[in-house]
Protein backbone atom coordinates (compact mmCIF):
# COMPACT_ATOMS: atom_id res chain seq x y z
CA UNK A 1 0.00 0.00 0.00
CA UNK A 2 1.07 3.51 -0.95
CA UNK A 3 0.12 5.33 2.38
CA UNK A 4 2.30 6.54 4.49
CA UNK A 5 2.39 6.65 8.24
CA UNK A 6 1.87 9.47 10.55
CA UNK A 7 4.74 11.02 11.96
CA UNK A 8 4.29 11.41 15.70
CA UNK A 9 7.16 13.39 16.51
CA UNK A 10 5.51 16.12 14.14
CA UNK A 11 1.62 14.98 15.69
CA UNK A 12 2.91 15.28 19.32
CA UNK A 13 4.35 18.91 18.54
CA UNK A 14 1.15 20.00 16.66
CA UNK A 15 -0.63 18.50 19.43
CA UNK A 16 1.49 19.78 22.20
CA UNK A 17 0.98 23.91 19.94
CA UNK A 18 -3.04 23.11 20.34
CA UNK A 19 -3.05 22.09 23.77
CA UNK A 20 -1.16 24.81 25.09
CA UNK A 21 -3.06 27.62 23.54
CA UNK A 22 -6.06 26.24 26.10
CA UNK A 23 -3.77 27.87 28.52
CA UNK A 24 -4.20 31.71 28.60
CA UNK A 25 -1.19 33.06 26.77
CA UNK A 26 -0.11 35.74 29.62
CA UNK A 27 1.19 32.96 31.98
CA UNK A 28 3.24 31.45 28.73
CA UNK A 29 4.06 34.76 26.94
CA UNK A 30 7.93 35.71 26.82
CA UNK A 31 8.30 38.67 28.36
CA UNK A 32 12.06 39.92 29.80
CA UNK A 33 10.49 41.81 32.68
CA UNK A 34 8.54 38.43 34.64
CA UNK A 35 11.99 36.13 33.45
CA UNK A 36 14.31 39.03 34.52
CA UNK A 37 12.30 38.44 38.48
CA UNK A 38 12.35 34.98 38.45
CA UNK A 39 9.91 33.22 35.83
CA UNK A 40 12.73 32.11 33.44
CA UNK A 41 10.15 29.56 31.98
CA UNK A 42 8.59 32.38 29.79
CA UNK A 43 12.50 31.91 27.87
CA UNK A 44 10.84 28.50 26.29
CA UNK A 45 7.06 29.06 26.66
CA UNK A 46 6.72 32.27 25.08
CA UNK A 47 7.54 30.53 21.55
CA UNK A 48 4.87 27.63 22.22
CA UNK A 49 1.96 30.58 23.00
CA UNK A 50 0.08 32.42 20.51
CA UNK A 51 -1.60 35.80 19.84
CA UNK A 52 -5.11 34.00 18.57
CA UNK A 53 -6.67 31.53 16.89
CA UNK A 54 -4.97 33.00 13.40
CA UNK A 55 -1.72 33.09 14.83
CA UNK A 56 -2.03 29.21 16.05
CA UNK A 57 -3.32 28.20 12.52
CA UNK A 58 -0.68 30.06 10.79
CA UNK A 59 2.28 28.08 12.63
CA UNK A 60 0.47 24.75 12.44
CA UNK A 61 -0.05 25.27 8.72
CA UNK A 62 3.39 26.33 8.09
CA UNK A 63 4.68 23.05 10.86
CA UNK A 64 3.09 20.75 8.29
CA UNK A 65 4.59 22.26 5.57
CA UNK A 66 7.83 21.79 6.67
CA UNK A 67 6.25 18.03 7.60
CA UNK A 68 5.68 17.58 3.96
CA UNK A 69 8.68 18.92 2.54
CA UNK A 70 10.29 16.66 5.06
CA UNK A 71 8.53 13.61 5.81
CA UNK A 72 11.82 11.97 7.86
CA UNK A 73 11.03 14.30 10.49
CA UNK A 74 12.99 14.90 13.41
CA UNK A 75 13.19 12.18 16.41
CA UNK A 76 11.02 12.93 19.02
CA UNK A 77 14.84 13.40 21.38
CA UNK A 78 16.11 15.34 18.87
CA UNK A 79 13.59 17.68 18.09
CA UNK A 80 12.71 17.84 21.85
CA UNK A 81 16.54 18.95 22.22
CA UNK A 82 16.13 21.13 18.83
CA UNK A 83 13.50 23.32 20.37
CA UNK A 84 15.09 23.69 23.81
CA UNK A 85 17.80 25.33 22.03
CA UNK A 86 16.07 27.42 19.36
CA UNK A 87 13.68 28.79 21.68
CA UNK A 88 16.50 29.69 24.39
CA UNK A 89 19.07 31.29 21.14
CA UNK A 90 15.53 33.11 19.82
CA UNK A 91 14.86 34.51 23.67
CA UNK A 92 18.49 35.79 24.49
CA UNK A 93 18.92 37.01 20.89
CA UNK A 94 15.91 39.28 21.35
CA UNK A 95 17.06 40.40 24.54
CA UNK A 96 20.44 41.42 22.96
CA UNK A 97 19.00 42.62 19.68
CA UNK A 98 15.53 44.05 20.66
CA UNK A 99 15.91 44.77 24.48
CA UNK A 100 12.72 47.46 24.02
CA UNK A 101 10.77 44.52 22.84
CA UNK A 102 7.74 44.36 25.71
CA UNK A 103 6.84 40.50 25.10
CA UNK A 104 6.78 38.31 22.73
CA UNK A 105 4.44 34.87 21.54
CA UNK A 106 4.29 32.59 18.49
CA UNK A 107 6.24 29.48 17.21
CA UNK A 108 7.23 30.89 13.61
CA UNK A 109 10.87 31.58 14.96
CA UNK A 110 11.07 27.97 16.15
CA UNK A 111 9.53 26.74 12.84
CA UNK A 112 12.40 28.93 10.45
CA UNK A 113 14.65 26.83 12.74
CA UNK A 114 13.18 23.76 11.97
CA UNK A 115 13.51 24.02 8.46
CA UNK A 116 17.00 24.84 8.76
CA UNK A 117 17.92 22.27 10.78
CA UNK A 118 15.58 20.05 8.46
CA UNK A 119 17.16 21.27 5.53
CA UNK A 120 20.60 20.74 6.36
CA UNK A 121 19.82 17.18 7.47
CA UNK A 122 18.36 17.14 3.68
CA UNK A 123 21.63 17.85 1.86
CA UNK A 124 22.17 13.78 2.54
CA UNK A 125 19.77 13.02 0.43
CA UNK A 126 18.87 16.26 -2.13
CA UNK A 127 21.72 18.65 -1.75
CA UNK A 128 19.98 21.17 -5.18
CA UNK A 129 16.38 20.41 -3.10
CA UNK A 130 17.49 21.41 0.52
CA UNK A 131 20.10 24.23 -0.72
CA UNK A 132 16.55 26.02 -2.42
CA UNK A 133 14.80 25.62 0.91
CA UNK A 134 17.48 27.47 2.51
CA UNK A 135 17.82 29.99 0.29
CA UNK A 136 14.31 30.71 -0.14
CA UNK A 137 14.07 31.18 3.45
CA UNK A 138 16.96 33.42 3.41
CA UNK A 139 15.19 35.46 0.60
CA UNK A 140 11.83 35.29 2.88
CA UNK A 141 14.03 37.14 5.84
CA UNK A 142 15.44 39.88 3.41
CA UNK A 143 11.50 40.64 2.50
CA UNK A 144 11.12 40.56 5.93
CA UNK A 145 13.47 42.80 6.83
CA UNK A 146 12.89 45.28 4.59
CA UNK A 147 9.42 45.57 5.78
CA UNK A 148 7.54 44.12 3.39
CA UNK A 149 4.46 42.08 3.39
CA UNK A 150 3.92 42.37 7.06
CA UNK A 151 1.22 44.28 7.83
CA UNK A 152 -0.98 42.01 6.38
CA UNK A 153 0.23 39.16 8.70
CA UNK A 154 -0.01 41.72 11.71
CA UNK A 155 -3.90 42.26 10.86
CA UNK A 156 -4.58 38.84 10.36
CA UNK A 157 -2.69 37.79 13.86
CA UNK A 158 -3.67 40.84 15.86
CA UNK A 159 0.15 42.02 16.47
CA UNK A 160 3.16 42.83 14.91
CA UNK A 161 5.53 40.48 13.33
CA UNK A 162 8.57 40.24 14.93
CA UNK A 163 10.88 39.33 11.97
CA UNK A 164 13.85 39.14 14.11
CA UNK A 165 12.61 35.88 15.30
CA UNK A 166 12.49 34.61 12.35
CA UNK A 167 15.79 35.51 11.29
CA UNK A 168 17.26 33.71 15.28
CA UNK A 169 15.48 30.70 14.62
CA UNK A 170 16.78 30.78 10.75
CA UNK A 171 20.19 30.99 12.30
CA UNK A 172 19.97 29.15 15.49
CA UNK A 173 18.43 26.21 13.15
CA UNK A 174 21.96 26.08 11.26
CA UNK A 175 24.09 26.41 14.32
CA UNK A 176 22.16 23.30 15.73
CA UNK A 177 22.30 21.50 12.68
CA UNK A 178 26.02 22.37 12.22
CA UNK A 179 26.84 21.68 15.31
CA UNK A 180 25.09 18.18 14.96
CA UNK A 181 27.10 17.61 12.20
CA UNK A 182 30.47 18.27 13.54
CA UNK A 183 29.74 15.92 17.03
CA UNK A 184 31.12 12.64 16.37
CA UNK A 185 28.87 9.51 16.66
CA UNK A 186 29.26 6.63 19.03
CA UNK A 187 28.97 3.67 17.02
CA UNK A 188 26.32 1.13 18.29
CA UNK A 189 27.01 -1.35 20.09
CA UNK A 190 26.26 -4.93 18.72
CA UNK A 191 23.97 -7.14 20.56
CA UNK A 192 26.20 -10.80 21.94
CA UNK A 193 24.96 -13.36 19.54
Amino acid sequence: MGYRTVNKPALALMALLAILFLVPASSLEWRPDLAHSGEWWRMVTGHLAHLNGWHLVLNLAGLAVVLALYPRFLPLATLATALFWLTLFISLGLLALLPELPGYRGFSGCLHGLAAILAIRGFREDRVFSASILVLLAGKLVIESAGLGLADTANLIGGPVVWQAHALGFAGGILFAGLSLLTPRTPRRSSPE
